[in-house]
């Protein structure tokens, strides 16, 4: 895991004679200064150009090859670390703001598992623009009088139609609403899951957590390395979304977001010139302006409660340490409305 604390942006260009020229843009990064960052981004920058110039018309480059580095924070491809403002930092653990404003607990040793409920199904909708059509299309055929036969046929073609579709309708309703009578409900289903596993590895403890979609579930007796097997068993069982586990995999560390989403606190969401870090300096006072209004509405709900404990109770050091950040970062001992 590596989140540095200092960001540059470097741009250079070589006039080759050809309309556009060559130009390329990298990132810079450093744990030290402003300073340092700056030249590792020009050194990135002319490396890539570098070997830009060494292929001609690119025809040599890997298809991968990207003049403007326009990547996203969260560093997936290796090529950049995670790019987020850096909060604090305790030990091994970072607390960063994500790109939607939200605060968020970076850790390489203490796994965390999120398991998000599934999207309840919706409810089929009427055909109503399809319905205006067809009756439009009856209605000018009603108007023409050469056109009576076709008219009785088309609309008996029509009632046909529309007969069928309500009755396939008719038929996915009553299906639905028995497998919903039947199904366990999401929360019960992940709890289970949480159960069977705590059962399956006695030795192990657990903490859950309730979210706003989901529960949460922290490894407090060991530490372990997001690529260790015992992750992948704690994965498995829990049937983590696949796009976390590969974000974990990628970045080589557990996240867990500890205050709100904007938008379940009624808040508006950054702007898109806001949202990259670091922000340009003209950005940088409506940037400080929304995080400080989101700062004070967080501090009124919780990100996650407190359910209970699993398994022998027992915390290694770095875990303990973890879990009380994260308990009081979340409001998880609170009352506090989830978002």
């Amino acid at each position: 895991m590596h989140i540095p604390r200092y960001w540059a942006q470097a741009r250079l260009r070589h006039e080759t004679g050809q309309r556009h020229g060559a130009t390329v843009q990298r990132w810079g990064w450093s744990d030290s200064s402003p300073q340092d960052a700056e030249a590792h981004a020009r050194q990135r920058a002319q490396e890539a150009l570098n070997a830009l110039l060494a292929a001609p018309a690119a025809r040599n480059l890997d298809a991968g090859f990207e003049r403007m580095e326009w990547r996203g924070e969260y560093g997936l491809d290796g090529a950049t670390p995670i790019r987020e403002e850096v909060l604090e930092r305790r030990g091994d653990t970072v607390l960063t703001r994500n790109s939607y404003g939200a605060h968020c607990l970076n850790t390489e040793q203490v796994a965390i598992a999120d398991m998000d409920f599934p999207e309840p199904r919706r409810s089929p909708r009427f055909p109503l623009l399809s319905s205006l059509l067809l009756a439009a299309a009856l209605g000018w055929l009603a108007t023409q009088p050469q056109a009576v036969n076709a008219l009785m046929l088309a609309g008996i073609v029509a009632t046909a139609l529309i007969g069928l579709y309500w009755l396939s309708k008719l038929r996915q309703w009553q299906h639905a609403r028995t497998a919903r009578a039947r199904a366990v409900p999401p929360l019960q289903a992940a709890l289970e899951r949480v159960h069977t596993l705590a059962s399956q590895h006695p030795d192990w403890s657990l903490r859950l957590y309730q979210t706003p979609k989901g529960l949460r579930v922290i490894v407090t007796h060991a530490t372990f390395g997001p690529g260790s097997p015992e992750v992948q068993i704690l994965f498995d069982a829990l049937a983590v979304d696949p796009l976390y586990a590969m974000l974990c995999d990628k970045q080589q560390c557990f996240r867990a977001r500890v205050t709100g989403k904007p938008w379940r606190m009624g808040l508006s969401g950054l702007s898109s010139q806001d949202r990259q870090w670091p922000p340009q300096p003209r950005h940088l006072p409506s940037r400080t302006a929304w995080c400080r209004d989101y700062d004070s509405k967080a501090a009124q709900f919780a990100a996650c409660h407190f359910i209970k404990q699993l398994g022998p109770g027992a915390s290694c050091p770095q875990a303990q340490a973890f879990v009380q950040w994260h308990d009081q970062a979340c409001n998880a001992r609170t009352a506090l409305p989830l978002a």
